[in-house]
Order: C-alpha cells, then structure tokens, then sequence
C-alpha cells in the first residue's frame, strides 16, 4: 500500500517564499548578467515540494525547484542553480545523451555548464561539480574523459536532476501536484538553439559584445568552420571548363572596384544532405552555418538541399541569392539515420558532387557513386564508410592534406593554386604564405 500526501500547509508557505524569491532572483539576474537572464525570462520557474525532486530541474519548459533544497542554499546559489537549469536548456543536453552511461554524461553536462557559469557569474556553489581542466570542453569531450579515467577523485556532485520523467515513476512520499514537467523532444532541443543565437544576436544589438566565453560558444553556431571555397575549388575546375571574360566582370567585387573575370560556363550541380536525425538535432545550427559556405563559395553553384533522418524529410533548391533564407529555415526530421534514401534520389540525376553534413552514425551504401562524395563530420566523429573524401567540421587534418595534394598537382601544371583560386573565384587571394 503506497503512502501519499500532498505538501502541508507550512510547505505551502515555504514553497511561496522561494517562488518570490526565484522571480526576484530572474531581475537581479537581468541586471548583473542580462545574457543568461533573457534565456532564464522563456522559462517559466515553478516552486515545489515533491520528494520525486529532491534538488530542481528542466524540461525544456519549465524549471522545477524544490523549495526545502533552495531554501537551504544562498542567493548566490539560488541565482547560480536557476541560471544552471537555463544552459542545459540553451546547450541542448536532453537531446545528447543518446546511450551514453547517465552517471557520466549528467556529470559531463554539469561540468560543462558550471564551467560557463562561473565566468558569467563569478561564482560557483562549493559542493557543485568544476575543475578547470574542463573550460572550453563540451560535455561529449567531458564525458570521454571521465570514462577514460573512472577512478579520478571528483569535488562537488550533480546538484540537479536531469531525467524528471523517471522522477515521476516514484508514487511515495509528498506528491506535489504543481510538480507536472512534459517530455523532451527533438523539437524542444531546436528551439532552444535558435534562442540561443536570437539571444546572443539582440545582446550584441543592445550591449556591443558578448563576453569571450559566450562568444567563442554563440560564434561557432553562425560561422561554418570548413573553407568551402578550397574545398570546393577542384570539383569547380573541373566543371566550369569555358573561357574566362572579363565583360561583364563578377559582380561580386564591383563595389571593391575589383574588375575580375566572370564565368560564362556551366553551372556547378552540387548537392548537399543534411541529417536530420535524432542524433544531429544539436548539430543543426553548425550544419546550416557550413550550407551558407558552400552557397557563397561561388558565383555559380546550385544546391540541391536534402534533408533526411529514416528518409528524406525536405527537399530544396538554392542558390547564393538564397543566403538569407537560411536564417529563418526551418529543418525537418528527428528520427532514425539512413542516407541510403538520398543517394537512391539522385541516381537518375547525379550530382558533380555531394557533401554530407553528419555525425557519421547513420546507414550508407557500400559501394561508391560515380560522382564525388564529400563526408563533413562533427567533432570526434568517423565517416559511415571507407570510400570518400572525409573533413571535419572543426578543421581536420584530412581537408589540410587534400589542399597540400592538390596544391602539388597544381604546381605540376606549371601554376599555384592560389592562381586557380583567383581565377575560380574570381577574387583576390592573399599570397603573404
């Protein structure tokens, strides 16, 4: 026979004075570090007493604290742990896991946001998890080392709960009925990286500038990390085959009164998937950053974009003109892993090249295609296959190595790369190295 109660009147009361006291934590929060805060303000904070949560936590929606545990910490604290429960938010954490061991990668997590929050903050509770060794690391680099080294004497524990829907399997004890927290889904973890960015962008407006810590982690959602117009250059070549002319120049480098020659040939067919899948739902910001490189990699390129998770999901055609689009494109998917559904869409029309966005954990063919297959990986991530040509997305030495092979080729035929570049792209390549 299970036991059950509601909070009592004297946790009623305590559960309304740490309500205040958190909605005044929200505006002391915007005043001293108003970044955080504007994520903080797309949360609702709801005070509980449930012994199904012992501490607090987050289900995308919503933050959830137990009055006697914040009751029991300092402002400082107070401040710190709702500011917590924001960035497992805004750093997508329940979309992470997949099935790495809980016990490390709720610990990865911390780490990697307590490390954020005490250069946002100044400050850190005593029993929380931090060691400097991990600034700058993500929870998937966080939580190879903790694995690496399972015996590492470790200071302060999780002080939060990140699973509250195996909390709600409990049936004993004070069952608070204000303690209500949804699923997390693949969507929730989309949303909250474009809050992420949207945030960071009307701070920038407001304020001027991020600070460096924030800066490095909101930079790396908008900028691509892979240097398409290299990348891409000799697949170019050996497409746009027609005579240069310089009438009409590129209309690229009018406005830097640049006369360059423009390209009066066929247009590069370059098709580009994108994985949607569950396991890349974090990565999409990164991956739509890399699709703007490709698109401004040159003056003519038409992107056959295929999205996909078990299947394909969304299909378009872009071309540079397009570029604004994509800071409003919307992906679609959160399912299974399965290219093989692209590939079997462009036998009929192959493409000179395809370039795949992925962390490599999905299903591809065995077998080659006749045309050029580009693998751009996530971090720590190997390619579903032997055959193509593989980059990372943080600059790996594989894409420094195709550029050293094809300089060398260049230098066969009698001229450098940097003069192909020049006149590929129509554009002035500094030669200082």
């Amino acid at each position: 026979m299970s036991c059950q109660r509601g909070p009592s009147a004297a946790e009623q009361t305590l559960k309304r004075h740490i309500q205040r006291q958190c909605e005044a934590d929200r505006a002391v929060l915007m005043s001293a570090q108003p970044f955080t805060a504007r994520l903080l303000m797309q949360l609702s904070v709801v005070s509980v007493v449930d012994d199904r949560l012992p501490t607090a936590g987050t289900d995308g929606e919503t933050i959830f604290v137990n009055a006697q545990f914040m009751a029991q910490r300092s402002d400082a604290d107070r401040r710190f742990i709702l500011a917590h429960e924001v960035w497992h938010c805004a750093l997508g954490h329940h979309a992470r896991q997949f099935g790495r061991d809980p016990n490390h990668w709720n610990r990865a997590c911390d780490y990697e946001i307590n490390g954020i929050l005490r250069e946002e903050l100044r400050h850190c509770p005593d029993d929380a998890l931090y060691h400097r060794r991990y600034l700058g690391s993500s929870a998937e680099q966080i939580y190879a080392d903790l694995r690496q080294h399972p015996h590492r004497r470790e200071r302060g524990r999780v002080l939060d709960e990140h699973t509250l829907h195996v909390a709600m399997t409990a049936a004993e004890g004070v069952i608070d009925p204000d303690f209500t927290p949804k699923p997390v889904t693949p969507e929730n973890a989309r949303v909250w990286q474009q809050r992420l960015v949207a945030t960071a962008q009307q701070h920038q407006r407001q304020q001027g500038h991020l600070p460096g810590h924030l800066n490095t982690l909101v930079e790396r959602l908008r900028k691509p990390q892979v240097p398409w117009q290299q990348v891409l250059a000799s697949h170019i070549q050996r497409r746009l085959t027609g005579n240069r002319q310089w009438l009409p120049p590129s209309r690229r480098h009018l406005h830097r009164g640049l006369y360059l020659p423009s390209q009066r040939s066929q247009t590069l067919a370059l098709a580009v998937a994108i994985d949607t899948s569950g396991s890349c739902q974090r990565a999409l910001p990164h991956f739509l950053s890399e699709l703007a490189g490709i698109l401004a990699a040159c003056d003519r390129v038409a992107v056959d974009v295929i999205e996909f998770d078990s299947q394909i999901t969304q299909r378009s055609m872009l071309h540079e003109g397009q570029l604004h689009e994509l800071a409003h494109w919307q992906c679609q998917g959160g399912g299974g892993s399965d290219i093989r559904p692209v590939f079997e869409s462009l036998a009929t029309t192959p493409p000179n090249v395809l370039v795949a966005l992925t962390d490599g954990m999905i299903s591809a063919p065995q077998r080659s295609p006749a045309y050029p297959v580009i693998w751009c990986l996530t971090a720590n991530h190997r390619p579903p296959v032997p055959w193509g040509e593989v980059l990372s997305m943080d600059g790996g030495p594989i894409a420094e190595r195709d550029t050293t092979d094809r300089h060398a080729k260049s230098q066969s035929n009698g001229h450098t790369e940097l003069d192909e570049l020049e006149a590929i792209f129509g554009r002035v390549v500094n030669r200082s190295h």
